[in-house]
């Protein structure tokens, strides 16, 4: 059975030290109290510290002592001070960071000016583009190895509106050749859509020409011939008769807007040309009601600014025009 020893105090035959035998084991079955333990020094394996505030980090301080450092702030950075003597909290610093590579994720460039475009000159290297002026735009260069800025031309159209307007309660719309510059564009297309001022209105209309503010020929209308008379010494042309002018509408206006549409040359050509080309009226049914192709009729007066077209309605009549040049 085994054998009870009962003592207030053990301590060894000689000197300070109570050897346990190898192979034996004493067991306290009481335990001991924590207080009682002392504080384990580093040199013991210990940390030589009683107490810890959570988010505390230990380091060193020597070889065998151990110091706590207090938690940072939210996304403070551990890195040693400024005498690299131990730890401490901060921000990153940034500017003592290696310029990164392309290889590893960078860009290998320190600094950008605003508008600044990337592009790759390598499978490792980029370089940087300055922000070209106001609407350039990108394209590649003549080599073909990089982008580059450059200023776009202007769209242009070689078919222009020169003129429009709308004329209110006339009979006669006149037009000056100072709509029809012939020595910019070549030819002109002429869309009008006129309406009766009144409503419904029977009768004719006629195409003349105006020399230096005249209206050619008499009052004699055909739908066969152009405005011309022979016996003029300023007027020539040519027709398919001799009548004095063109019907270009032979069956009066109506409440709801017709068009018209006239092409011809410029009036201020070196022989003031007015070349009449083609005209076609659709009626308010859209029924095609005439359509006709004349030949050339032009003066010998170039510098007359009164120099013109005119559209002579049947009555008083308004709507709206387009002129269109073509160079």
């Amino acid at each position: 059975m085994a054998s009870t020893i009962k003592v207030d105090e053990l301590r060894g035959s000689t000197g300070s030290t109570v050897t346990v035998p190898t192979g034996q084991t004493l067991t306290l079955t009481d335990g001991l109290a924590v207080a009682s333990l002392p504080t384990v020094t580093v040199a013991k394996g210990g940390t030589n510290l009683t107490s810890f505030t959570a988010g505390d980090v230990l380091y060193a301080t020597g070889s065998t002592t151990l110091a706590k450092l207090a938690k940072g702030t939210a996304e403070q950075v551990l890195a040693m001070n400024a005498g690299a003597s131990a730890p401490d909290w901060g921000s990153v610093d940034l500017t003592v960071l290696p310029t990164i590579t392309v290889a590893k994720g960078g860009t290998n460039i320190a600094s950008f000016t605003a508008g600044d475009i990337l592009y790759a000159t390598g499978s490792t290297t980029l370089a940087k583009l300055a922000k070209g002026t106001a609407l350039q735009q990108i394209r590649m260069n003549a080599g073909a190895t990089a982008p580059e800025w450059t200023t776009i031309a202007a769209v242009t159209s070689d078919y222009v509106k020169v003129a429009e307007g709308t004329i209110t309660n006339t009979t006669n719309w006149d037009f000056l050749h100072s709509n029809f510059d012939g020595s910019t564009y070549s030819t002109f297309d002429m869309f009008l859509e006129p309406q009766n001022h009144s409503g419904t209105a029977s009768g004719t209309g006629e195409l003349r020409f105006m020399n230096n503010g005249v209206v050619l020929g008499g009052s004699t209308t055909s739908s066969n011939a152009i405005e011309m008379n022979s016996a003029n010494t300023t007027v020539n042309g040519q027709a398919r008769d001799a009548s004095d002018s063109a019907i270009f509408l032979g069956d009066g206006t109506r409440d709801a807007r017709g068009l018209l549409r006239a092409t011809f040359k410029g009036l201020n050509r070196a022989t003031e040309k007015a070349g009449w080309y083609d005209y076609v009226r659709p009626n308010q049914d859209g029924v095609l009601r005439l359509k006709w192709n004349m030949g050339n009729i032009y003066t010998t007066d170039t510098t007359s600014s009164t120099n013109g077209i005119r559209f002579q309605f049947n009555s008083a009549t308004t709507g709206d025009y387009k002129i269109y040049g073509r160079k």
